[in-house]
């Protein structure tokens, strides 16, 4: 008689070191030692005080339908306890309105201000006090807070800015190849040169300077086929080259997470953490399309990429069953190298809101939900609805000699479908209860992979086994 065989997954990761099986695709589980549910997406909701007693959800104003951005302006006042937190929030309505955060649901439209585009924001001081760049590509606006804002006029387009060691650095429309700098981090002399004030040029092959990002003592500017560093020096600026990219650096991906600048570019995702740039083992790159809608922001160790996969298959998740721009929701744990995607979700923008009471993902959708801000959160639903789940192990047998299999021995909770995919057949179980499931049969197949979904939630599989013979 044959001596039985088994096929064994005790672990559930996408890629390892050991000969164990892995993962050829997975969505909407995370991929561990245990496969459990992935992160998932709801309405976006904020405590109402300290204490988190309440909370409430954004209630639109007359006239508006949908949040086209956000962001998070943080007030100082000496005479409280803690600093006032509020979100700016631009409408389709072409509104710009404020929400304190910590108190109510309510929005303001702040000052009757309107814009054509969404604005990019930026806090800073002004004559000791808080205040506020708004610009939009078309027109700036500073608002030094409980004053009423004023425009600037004449002033070159701003595309990015951020502030380092009391000076004031922006990305221009034209010149694209100079970074704009202000000593005295006035905003309202932008394109000019003088004692407080200026540009630094960039006299080399690595294109326009696209995003400016702000890291300890230095600045980081994110070209386009390239990154440069702007250092401070005794009221000299040193620039360095600290990398030179093979193809073009995505910018609306580059962010700093933890104490690494993450960025995207054709070939993958890659690191820079002060000393060097690394690519990560990260390989769902492989499968972007449609790359220009590309968004990323990081919160705490974590790093939120909105993508468009191709997920190789003739599935359609929520947002996938009408037009869309981004399907993925990329969430890599730089502490563990861990990573998860959410699919089905189109997501346009993400923007991390962190105070001293609490901290959370935001996320502003393209079309499926557009109507709604909603949050990352810990359990894995699109909303009021199930995430479907996959995992999808590796091609299991290299030879191509016939087996008979008899015994499949799945260890999760109940309603954890598992597809034995042999050859050009398949066969589906069911686990009908908590624990282990065993189930009998007699199939014959050369080659083998073995599919495991669910549409339950807090769906948990801990191990497969599936028992053969040689033929």
């Amino acid at each position: 008689m044959k001596q039985k065989k088994r096929v064994e997954i005790n672990r559930f990761d996408i890629k390892n070191n050991s000969n164990e099986i892995c993962c050829d695709k997975f969505y909407n589980y995370c991929p561990t030692g245990i496969l459990n549910d992935s992160l998932g997406i709801k309405n976006a909701e904020f405590p109402q005080n300290y204490e988190f007693s309440k909370f409430y959800e954004l209630v639109y104003p007359d006239g508006m339908t949908k949040v086209e951005g956000i962001s998070l302006f943080r007030q100082h006042f000496k005479n409280v306890a803690n600093d006032v937190y509020r979100l700016i929030i631009y409408g389709d309505d072409k509104k710009i309105y404020i929400n304190q955060l910590l108190k109510s649901s309510n929005m303001s439209w702040l000052y009757q201000m309107t814009f054509e585009n969404n604005p990019i924001t930026l806090a800073f001081k002004k004559d000791n006090e808080d205040a506020v760049i708004l610009t939009d590509g078309e027109q700036m606006k500073i608002w030094v807070t409980n004053y009423t804002p004023y425009s600037v006029e004449g002033v070159p387009i701003i595309t990015d800015m951020c502030m380092n060691e009391g000076v004031l650095y922006c990305c221009l429309k034209e010149p694209a190849f100079k970074i704009w700098y202000a000593t005295d981090l006035n905003p309202e002399k932008v394109g000019e040169i003088d004692s407080y004030s200026g540009y630094i040029s960039f006299e080399d092959n690595l294109g326009n300077a696209n995003r400016v990002i702000t890291v300890d003592e230095n600045v980081y500017v994110i070209r386009d086929y390239g990154i440069s560093k702007i250092t401070s020096m005794k009221g000299e600026f040193v620039v360095s080259q600290i990398y030179a990219a093979n193809t073009q650096i995505y910018s609306e991906t580059a962010c700093v997470c933890g104490n690494v600048l993450l960025f995207m570019t054709k070939e993958g995702l890659y690191s820079y953490n002060g000393v060097k740039v690394s690519k990560t083992n990260l390989d769902f790159y492989k499968n972007l399309v449609n790359t220009k809608n590309m968004v990323a922001a990081s919160l705490g160790s974590k790093y939120y990429l909105a993508c468009n996969l191709n997920f190789e298959d003739e599935e359609k998740i929520f947002c996938e069953n009408e037009e869309y721009k981004n399907n993925a929701l990329i969430i890599f744990d730089i502490s563990d190298n861990i990573y998860q995607i959410i699919r089905g979700a189109d997501i346009k923008s993400l923007v991390p809101i962190k105070t001293d009471a609490f901290e959370k993902m935001i996320v502003l959708f393209n079309t499926d939900k557009e109507d709604k801000v909603g949050e990352i959160f810990n359990k894995s639903k699109y909303f009021d609805e199930n995430f479907p789940k996959l995992w999808l192990s590796e091609q299991i047998f290299s030879s191509f000699e016939k087996k008979l299999f008899t015994k499949l021995t799945v260890s999760s909770t109940v309603g954890v479908k598992v597809k034995l995919i042999y050859d050009d057949k398949d066969i589906t179980f069911t686990t009908y209860k908590d624990g282990a499931n065993e189930f009998l049969f007699k199939i014959y197949g050369k080659q083998l992979k073995i599919e495991i979904s669910s549409e339950y939630e807090h769906a948990k599989v801990e191990k497969v086994y599936l028992d053969y013979y040689d033929n």
